[in-house]
């Protein structure tokens, strides 16, 4: 199922597709709160750039199917860098081909190559789907989210 689709680093050529996957993002997210695709697209933009930061694409025949944004950072406490994952998307018509996990398996082996020492993600503690996902894709529920809006 996931033989015709290829992961690589996102480039300026693939924003358009992004756009859209975050489009899809949005309609799902219930507190769209200060969510804007306009600022949305600016980060992508300068994060692209960053070297902390990674866009992994998922490509098939169809174009882009999905995206994942993570970064690694330095922790006080750690000897080695940690990743993590802040957006995952995959389109609507090509969920449940093994796209999403070919997207968090790349980032694992992108943060191994980094020699960092775990990589995290978070999701809405009400999306079951999610934390069911990343539990099949090897994680486990090991800590709490606490979250202070500014």
């Amino acid at each position: 199922m996931t033989d015709t689709i290829k992961v690589h680093r996102a480039a300026e050529a693939d924003l358009p597709s992004v756009k859209l996957l975050l489009g899809e993002l949005l309609e799902a997210v219930e507190d769209k709160g200060s969510l804007d695709i306009v600022r949305a697209m600016e980060n992508c933009r300068a994060l692209l750039k960053d070297p902390d930061h990674f866009m992994l694409v998922a490509k098939d025949v169809g174009g882009v199917a999905g995206f994942i944004h993570f970064m690694t950072r330095q922790s006080v406490m750690h000897s080695r860098p940690s990743g993590l994952i802040d957006e995952l998307v995959v389109s609507q018509k090509a969920r449940s081909r093994g796209v999403g996990k070919l997207l968090v398996q790349a980032a694992a082996r992108k943060c191994r190559e980094l020699d960092c020492c775990e990589l995290e993600v978070s999701t809405e503690k009400s999306n079951a789907a999610a934390r069911r996902f990343y539990k099949a894709c090897g994680f486990d529920e090991d800590a709490v989210l606490l979250e202070m809006e500014l």
